[in-house]
């Protein structure tokens, strides 16, 4: 919260001023409105972000109406932009018109296709990518890039490749004219049709573009591992392996060389319209243009043996099991389950192997020479041997394990050993099973108490009562709510006791771990909800509210109708919940407008694409002029020949270079000065973020533990700088400061913090404001420093706000001395938190990291 121009009216600050600072508080005006403006931009885009990214269904209209605000914030700000600078930056409006009219076309135009690369390596795919290359192309990198798993090498021939494809032989509106009309239950009919528009795609020449793009890629992969190389060239569809699996509907071809690839590439684009795919697709609603053929291309493994797991057994998903069938050679007749194969069933808690059974196999599938695949005899050795041995099977297994939690749901899995005996992995998706439907899907604990309570000692049993109305366990602290008027009020990740089940809790049942009430039944309306959502909800419990003390930290399982006092971690079943909506049209299409606003290309001032016409989303444009607004206001005013101490340099051991204005009392330098030290810095507030900046046990050099997995996004060199070097973290970093207030606008390498605060003589007027956003890694870890810093922020007294990467905290109406400590710990706390989106992979380390903070560890070293 900015309050500069308030200090003015109240005589604060520049008292009796000259017209120079007359000018300067006009500039300070415009500045105001457009952060205001910039602060409504960045809050919008965390909320599409969460929206888009999060558990929850969302509507298309919400979404765009969401744009819409964020788009008109924009436009503020590139207005505010030219007013403070003259129309220096005219060129803006032309931008935000450009990307404007770009992200709406996303969201209320008919599905097309981005221009873009024709081939993706494999090293740059992963589910980021979907839109582009398919979910199987996309998971696959996944496996590969985010979950480090072994996988083929590859690449992926994208979508706009085959858009390209279609569009230079105007296949499209052969497809749409031969299939108008078509009534897919009539199969002669859907059979013509499909041969027809086949035919019209095998015959098509390959644009030279694509062509060669294509082959120099095959060429690349021959290049490094040698001629002999056969490609599997697989159907990655852009609306396979999401909610509609379309699974088995289009075509692969395997053992392919180069001479015969282009046309196995058309052989796979083709199979977007055989019959069982078209009837697949229209059966499904899904329109002909959304299905788009990507196209995975991978080095085939020389397979000893191959095959499928299954994460859950889908026929009894209450079964904690990985189910394993395999053959010899080539896992073609696994995947179709076209032949006998071996079936291993493995306890996943355990780690042990319950049964094998071993089929006989008479023949197996394998290349080729020189193309293709051909049928040999199982060596008579092999027959009765099982194709996996018990430790490639529990390897096997733990990838399974691995890939489950990483997704968050169950999954259906190709692998294939190869001839070093190394599990490969061909392919990970989803295994459509509804866990919420099932009853009994997980064990009981049982109902003796006694036993109970030897079992969980340290965890006495607040509850042994009520009925289930939604199964799960959740653990959190406990919100006692007394009045619906304090639904507001709770928190994120709480858990709510309430006297009765009300339809007005729907709307909070994305910020709840669980719901526990007095009086309910499983057949009310909040109880089916909770089911769909997912929540853990435990009712008729009789006095719920009275046994259970707000504030504390409970676990509910709700499953067993059991509450425990505190964490009880061993119960507790991790997983990542995922929005039902995921695959769908709509989520495909909020997630590319959601491309076009939200990523930031714009990351380095000093590149001469840092331009309005370099600009490519809505946060390029933000931040463009965030940056430009900074420049004007602290530079020389053209207009105005100001006294230059309204521009100075602060030097301080600190990689980052820090631009003040001095707007009365806040630096004690002489007439002229260009520059100020720590100890001229008069700033009372301000002297203690410094001091708290500065603290010697705050690394600004090194590392923080950083987890180097989720490093890939930032550079190093550009963040660990010797901080006597005075470089810039990120760009300059600007300050308006006077004796008694200050305005920190800092950025270091990708995430910005601002902070303002006023510390006077009135109790009622000081406070101090902190907000926080952004970072290098993905939102899920900037999300969870983003909770890290709110846990903080609490902890030291100041109301806090959190969406997304984006939390806010604000303390006011304290005695100056009391605000001064408060600084001093968020100078450290800037310091200390730089880096740590890239270690918080897991939401259970947040607590270890608050604690450390305020045990001094601003490094968060781990003790021996």
């Amino acid at each position: 919260m900015l309050r500069f121009l308030d200090f003015f009216r109240k005589g604060k600050a520049l008292e009796g001023e000259s017209p120079e600072q007359a000018a300067f508080r006009k500039k300070y005006q415009h500045f105001e409105n457009l952060l205001a403006a910039n602060n409504k931009a960045l809050e919008l885009m965390t909320e599409l972000e969460q929206t888009c990214y999060g558990p929850k269904p969302f509507s298309l209209e919400y979404v765009i109406g969401q744009t819409e605000s964020l788009l008109s914030y924009v436009n503020r700000i590139a207005d505010e932009l030219n007013a403070l600078s003259n129309n220096k930056f005219v060129r803006l409006f032309d931008a935000v018109e450009r990307i404007g009219v770009s992200v709406l076309q996303e969201l209320v135009r008919k599905r097309t296709v981005e221009a873009g690369r024709f081939t993706l390596p494999m090293q740059d795919l992963s589910l980021e990518r979907l839109a582009e290359v398919g979910g199987k192309a996309a998971s696959l990198g996944e496996v590969y890039n985010r979950v480090h798993l072994p996988v083929p090498r590859g690449f992926a021939i994208t979508a706009y490749a085959c858009s390209h494809f279609m569009h230079f032989n105007r296949l499209y509106e052969e497809s749409e004219r031969v299939l108008k009309g078509l009534d897919v239950e009539d199969t002669e009919k859907l059979l013509e049709c499909s041969r027809k528009i086949q035919s019209l795609i095998l015959d098509a020449p390959l644009p030279p573009d694509l062509e060669n793009a294509v082959l120099n890629e095959v060429d690349s992969l021959i290049r490094e591992l040698g001629p002999d190389i056969r490609m599997a060239v697989r159907s990655s569809a852009t609306c396979e392996d999401s909610e509609a699996s379309f699974a088995g509907q289009h075509s692969s071809v395997l053992g392919v060389g180069r001479s015969n690839f282009l046309q196995a590439y058309k052989e796979v684009v083709a199979s977007t319209f055989n019959p069982r795919a078209i009837y697949y697709r229209r059966s499904k609603g899904y329109p002909d243009e959304y299905v788009i053929m990507s196209v995975l291309c991978l080095v085939m493994v020389n397979a000893k043996s191959s095959g499928v797991l299954y994460t859950r057994d889908p026929n009894d998903p209450r079964r904690d099991v990985i189910l394993v069938n395999g053959v010899w050679g080539l896992g073609v007749s696994a995947v179709e389950g076209s032949a006998a194969t071996d079936f291993f069933v493995v306890d996943k808690a355990r780690r042990q192997i319950l049964s094998t059974w071993t089929a006989p196999k008479e023949t197996m599938l394998v290349l080729a020479d020189p193309e293709g695949l051909e049928e040999r005899k199982v060596p008579p050795e092999l027959r009765t041997r099982p194709s996996l041995e018990s430790d490639q099977l529990l390897s096997l297994a733990e990838a399974g394990i691995l890939l489950e939690e990483h997704y968050g749901q169950p999954l259906d899995i190709e692998w294939a050993l190869d001839s070093s005996n190394r599990i490969v992995l061909l392919q990970s998706r989803p295994l459509n099973v509804d866990l919420k439907t099932v009853r009994g899907d997980v064990p009981t604990l049982g109902s003796d108490l006694e036993s109970l309570r030897r079992k969980f000692p340290d965890n006495p049993i607040l509850l042994h009562q009520g009925v289930t109305a939604s199964r799960g366990k959740a653990s959190g602290i406990a919100y006692v709510l007394t009045s619906d008027h304090n639904l507001l009020n709770i928190p994120v990740g709480s858990i709510l006791i309430a006297k009765q089940t009300s339809p007005r809790y729907v709307s909070i049942l994305g910020r709840v771990q669980a719901i526990v009430t007095d009086v309910g039944s499983i057949t009310g309306h909040m109880a089916s909800v909770a089911r769909e959502f997912g929540v853990p909800t435990l009712v008729g419990t009789g006095n719920a509210t009275e046994v259970i003390s707000h504030g504390e930290e409970i676990t509910v399982d709700a499953t067993n109708c059991l509450i425990f006092q505190g964490r009880v971690e061993s119960i507790l079943e991790r997983k990542k919940a995922v929005n039902p909506m995921k695959g769908s049209p709509t989520y495909k299409a909020c997630h590319a407008a959601l491309k076009k606003m939200a990523v930031l290309n714009l990351t380095d001032p000093e590149n001469e694409n840092f331009s309005p016409d370099g600009c490519r989303t809505v946060h390029d444009v933000v931040r463009f002029a965030h940056e430009m607004s900074m420049r004007e206001m602290f530079r020389i005013s053209d207009r105005v020949e100001m006294d230059k101490r309204y521009a100075v340099r602060i030097k301080a051991p600190l990689p980052m270079k820090i631009l003040a204005v001095d707007l009365q009392g806040g630096l004690n330098i002489p007439p002229g000065a260009s520059e100020a030290t720590m100890e001229q810095v008069t700033s009372i507030p301000f002297q203690a973020l410094l001091r708290g900046m500065t603290h010697p046990d705050v690394r600004w050099v090194g590392a923080v533990g950083v987890d180097w997995r989720g490093f890939a996004t930032i550079m190093a060199e550009s963040v660990f700088r010797d901080p006597t070097m005075d470089d810039r973290m990120g760009g300059p970093n600007y300050v308006v400061l006077s004796n008694e207030y200050f305005n920190f606008n800092s950025r270091l390498g990708y995430h910005f913090a601002v902070i303002d605060a006023y510390c006077g003589p009135q109790v009622n007027d000081n406070y101090v404001a902190f907000s926080f956003k952004g970072g290098a890694a993905d939102i899920g870890r900037r999300s969870r420093r983003a909770l890290l810093i709110a846990k903080i922020l609490k902890r030291l007294g100041l109301k806090t706000t959190l969406k997304g990467d984006m939390v806010r905290g604000e303390i006011k109406k304290y005695d100056c001395s009391e605000l001064l400590t408060r600084l001093d710990m968020l100078g450290r706390l800037i310091g200390a938190v730089r880096l740590l989106d890239m270690v918080l992979s897991d939401d259970g380390r947040i607590d270890w990291y608050v604690d450390e903070f305020f045990n001094g560890n601003y490094s968060f070293q781990r003790k021996a």
